[in-house]
């Protein structure tokens, strides 16, 4: 991933954050010649991160002992902003998805309590998905621009080949390994869901 990111979008961004972990936060983006600055309304605390013409606002909601970044989405077109986020994300074990779009491939990386769950490269040639199991799917288009049904059924082709072993487990009555190719098998639904939406944008 050494392409320089245009813009990176967080999508289902969910981080609880101590007060210590967002002094930090915002010690290492002042550190950087950030400006930061806060804006409230009746329910949600903006965050003001700002550098040059550039002003991205961060929602947080109060609770008693901590703050929560929740967004649905958040469009990020500053690359220290974006990797800051993306660490607090895992350090803080946040859920969301993140997507880089460079000149070159996109990437889509999706989080669950601070771990990589799946990630996806699309470079319009070939198509790389790995998740956290370790399991990587590979595809090449002779560098024609690939459907997002085409990124679909490639998830479906993994999702396939869990049921294919859960099958197994069930016909060996391995109740341990049933119960592990379930588990799999949701968190594989859930992120293929995640896709469909990602890329029906």
């Amino acid at each position: 991933m050494n392409d320089a990111y245009l813009e990176v979008e967080f999508s289902e961004l969910y981080i609880e954050l101590t007060k210590t972990a967002l002094h930090q936060f915002i010690k290492r983006m002042m550190s950087q010649n950030y400006s930061l600055y806060w804006r409230y309304d009746a329910k949600t605390i903006y965050l003001m991160v700002e550098l040059d013409e550039s002003v991205h606002e961060l929602p947080f909601v109060r609770n008693p002992n901590f703050l929560t970044l929740s967004v649905t989405n958040l469009h990020v077109y500053d690359e220290v902003l974006a990797t800051s986020l993306e660490k607090l994300l895992q350090a803080e074990k946040g859920n969301g998805i993140v997507k880089r779009v460079t000149e070159g491939p996109h990437y889509i990386t999706s989080y669950r309590a601070g771990d990589i769950e799946s990630m996806i490269e699309i470079d319009g040639s070939e198509k790389v998905m790995m998740n956290r199991n370790g399991s990587m799917i590979q595809y090449r288009d002779d560098g024609k621009s690939v459907e997002p049904q085409t990124l679909y059924n490639m998830m479906t082709l993994e999702i396939d080949y869990v049921l294919m072993e859960l099958f197994e487990a069930i016909t060996d009555a391995d109740d341990l390994s049933i119960e592990s190719h379930k588990k799999k098998l949701k968190k594989l639904l859930s992120r293929r869901e995640q896709v469909e939406h990602l890329l029906a944008k």
